[in-house]
């Protein structure tokens, strides 16, 4: 079903078809899409007064949420076959997101808390930061494709 709302939408602003065939393109695709929600949710939580580490959690899970599913359906393209591969792909992917959550939170606290960044320059530059390492461990790992000989 995304499938089809995504293609409908790329024929509709006659995006060039072939370009978004390319996981690569998808993954950046959707990542700027988790990025950009990441970072209203936090921006905005963070202006009504809540802590930098809370509004980092929170805007985390909403975008972590939003990316599994937009990753394992349109990036990756894995058929559904069965709960138990989706449990175990959304466990290592949860597993991934966890580890950028802690290291993106303390990135976040040295900028902010210790250097006076900006929250939206750090976020930015926390964003930039664990999404390549985590690219290359989704592609390798959690999305791979079992080779059947």
């Amino acid at each position: 079903m995304i499938k089809k709302i995504l293609a409908s939408s790329l024929r509709t602003i006659n995006m060039p078809a072939g370009l978004f065939r390319n996981t690569t393109v998808r993954f950046i695709l959707v990542g700027a899409i988790g990025a950009i929600v990441e970072l209203i949710v936090f921006l905005e939580l963070v202006k009504v007064q809540h802590g930098i580490v809370f509004s980092n959690i929170v805007a985390f899970h909403i975008a972590f949420a939003l990316c599994y599913f937009l990753h394992y359906y349109y990036t990756h393209q894995i058929p559904f076959v069965g709960k138990r591969n989706v449990i175990s792909g959304f466990l290592k992917y949860a597993g991934l997101m966890y580890v950028q959550l802690f290291l993106g939170s303390l990135l976040l606290w040295l900028l902010i808390n210790k250097l006076m960044w900006a929250p939206y320059v750090a976020k930015i530059i926390q964003i930039g930061a664990v999404t390549p390492i985590g690219y290359v461990i989704q592609k390798l790992v959690i999305f791979r494709r079992e080779c059947k000989n």
